[in-house]
């Protein structure tokens, strides 16, 4: 008798023992996932919002630069051997390109558009493809966007129709450009920022501008491509294109 009251005693123990140590994991693994699930809502808070800010801050201070810089007298641009459309000068990386103006997006919609595509040079606003063609160069100006962080600049690309026009702003003038087609592609087909785009190796006879971003939203497993072609260059002393007064 007495040695199976022992052994009761020690079995009861033992279970008791187990429960606890079960009820400490169940608590620990409880308190990780709790801690996980918050670092998960602070990173996509920084990624949503606060990335924004950042872009938004950036992009206010590249307005400021640009529109300085274009209050200084304009030099004279010579044109481009073998075609009447100017040249720009180099941009630095990083520095404001131009101002892209969308009338689908709306009237307040014009982000600056910097030179290079790194990962620092996208995080301060779309970014002009270095070796592309400039804005309103025969050839092809390509420009990548975010599309959910750091002000998503292109986050609406998707909206845009054949037809739409696209308004690329520079010291003196600017250039108006119509979507003419859209696709979705793998993120390997560079061919589509070639001057003919996915005709390696052609000669470009049009002035052409090609908008890339990550589709879907929130992946990268593809690439949304946007083409337009140029339809009309406006001095600045003649005012905005019409596309910009009937916004």
């Amino acid at each position: 008798m007495a040695t199976f009251c022992t052994g009761t005693v020690i079995g009861a123990v033992a279970r008791g023992f187990r429960r606890l140590l079960a009820g400490r994991l169940a608590r620990g693994l409880g308190e990780l996932l709790i801690t996980a699930g918050v670092l998960v809502a602070l990173f996509l808070a920084y990624q949503l919002w606060v990335t924004d800010l950042f872009a938004e801050r950036t992009q206010d201070r590249l307005h400021h630069q640009l529109v300085e810089q274009w209050s200084r007298p304009v030099a004279p641009r010579p044109p481009a051997v073998g075609h009447p459309l100017p040249t720009l000068p180099p941009v630095p990386l990083g520095d404001g390109v131009a101002i892209l103006r969308v009338p689908r997006f709306g009237r307040d919609y014009a982000p600056v558009v910097v030179q290079g595509v790194s990962v620092a040079d996208l995080r301060r606003g779309p970014g002009h493809i270095p070796g592309t063609a400039m804005p309103g160069q025969l050839g092809n100006f390509v420009v990548s966007g975010h599309r959910t962080t750091y002000g998503k600049p292109f986050s609406r690309l998707d909206e845009l129709k054949v037809g739409d026009p696209i308004v690329v702003e520079v010291q003196d003038r600017y250039y108006t450009y119509r979507v003419t087609g859209s696709e979705i592609v793998l993120p390997n087909r560079l061919d589509v920022t070639y001057p003919v785009p996915k005709r390696p190796g052609a000669a470009p006879s049009k002035e052409l501008i090609t908008l890339t971003t990550c589709h879907p939203k929130f992946s990268a497993s593809h690439r949304l491509i946007v083409y337009g072609e140029l339809v009309d260059t406006t001095p600045k002393s003649a005012g905005p294109p019409p596309v910009l007064r009937e916004e």
